[in-house]
């Protein structure tokens, strides 16, 4: 066995993604895991809820999202007053409109801490990729998301990348034995080989993340 990251000799597995993104009761067969060497078994616990409470809190997504962040991402913030700190400290109202509806309603913006959003994505793209070729994703890994806006509540640069892709490409085919909270689609470029891919993840049926290998890289890194 080798690990997800380095190809070196693995010690333990990981989920991924992380269990606690899957609420209890609710998962339909074997959820994935993926090898790891000590070195990249890095305990990411409390990164890992506060991405889970983030998308879980997010417009847009299924019923499971919203049962799950009343179960147990509220949890979590009573657990934890430094983690609801930390998500909610900074924000302010917004308003948004939903999707073939005419009604304007009031919501909250947060402050996110995106280098730990990124870094929890990387770890999920690197596993999904071991997982599904059996060997490293030899690249290093740009996020891109639409669903994450700038202080001007507009999307960056990766966001409007994704939002001109989207309207030109195909509506994808997802993989996943739980897609009711996480599904992936490997989409190829140009390139053949299967290092240079995108992968699109989408938790929840609705929050959408992009992940862009970095060409003339060798990756992998966190």
């Amino acid at each position: 066995m080798s690990c997800y990251i380095c190809g070196q000799p693995a010690t333990s597995q990981e989920h991924a993604p992380a269990r606690c993104f899957f609420p209890k009761g609710e998962v339909k067969g074997e959820l994935t895991k993926v090898d790891s060497c000590t070195a990249h078994n890095e305990d990411t616990s409390k990164d890992d809820e506060y991405v889970r409470n983030i998308i879980a809190m997010a417009i847009g997504n299924n019923e499971v999202a919203l049962s799950h962040f009343l179960k147990s991402c509220v949890k979590s913030f009573i657990r934890s007053p430094k983690l609801l700190s930390a998500t909610t400290k900074v924000r302010q109202q917004v308003y948004y409109q939903e999707k073939e509806q005419k009604e304007i309603k009031p919501t909250y913006a947060f402050q996110i801490d995106r280098d730990r959003i990124d870094l929890v994505m990387r770890k999920i793209a690197y596993a999904t990729y071991f997982k599904k070729y059996g060997t490293p994703w030899n690249r290093e890994l740009a996020i891109g998301t639409e669903y994450l806006r700038n202080d001007g509540m507009r999307a960056d640069d990766f966001g409007l990348l994704i939002q001109s892709a989207k309207s030109v490409l195909e509506t994808p085919t997802f993989e996943g034995t739980n897609q009711e909270v996480f599904q992936f689609s490997f989409q190829q470029t140009e390139s053949e080989d299967t290092n240079d891919q995108i992968l699109i993840m989408k938790f929840y049926e609705g929050f959408e993340v992009w992940v862009f290998a970095q060409a003339d890289t060798t990756g992998p890194k966190l």
